[in-house]
């Protein structure tokens, strides 16, 4: 049930994303400065593909608390379009990234013991927005 309203969730934002042109200042400026930052439809696949790994998560572990921290991992992916106020303020966008990537970086540790499979699955969010805000770093440096 959460697997279907997370996609139902994100093929929502993500048609929004697309059609009313909310890509974002950085892609813009990367536009602009022809520099590399990928594109809105490739990040929406990608942030669909992680919520869909959270869920897995969610739904396979055992401890009631670490289940807690990741649906609070996904319902900050859901919102993080809402609260950088649709990809426009760079230092939301940045304090929104660093505080995704640390607490995706503290569930994967947390959850090591009980599942290095699940913990790696993660993981690989801490990795894209580590990826991702090194460019946006980039871009705007």
């Amino acid at each position: 049930m959460l697997l279907m309203a997370a996609l139902v969730i994100l093929c929502a934002s993500n048609f929004i994303i697309l059609n009313f042109g909310f890509e974002g200042v950085t892609q813009k400026i990367a536009l602009e400065n022809n520099r590399f930052f990928p594109k809105g439809y490739f990040i929406g696949l990608i942030w669909t593909l992680l919520v869909i790994l959270q869920t897995i998560v969610f739904k396979s572990l055992k401890s009631q608390f670490s289940s807690l921290l990741v649906l609070i991992l996904i319902l900050n992916c859901f919102l993080y379009p809402i609260y950088t106020l649709g990809f426009s303020v760079l230092s939301i966008i940045i304090l929104g990234n660093l505080t995704t990537l640390i607490f995706s970086s503290f569930i994967a540790g947390l959850i090591y013991v009980e599942s290095k499979i699940l913990s790696i699955l993660i993981a690989l969010t801490s990795l894209w927005v580590l990826f991702v805000t090194y460019l946006l770093i980039n871009i705007h440096l």
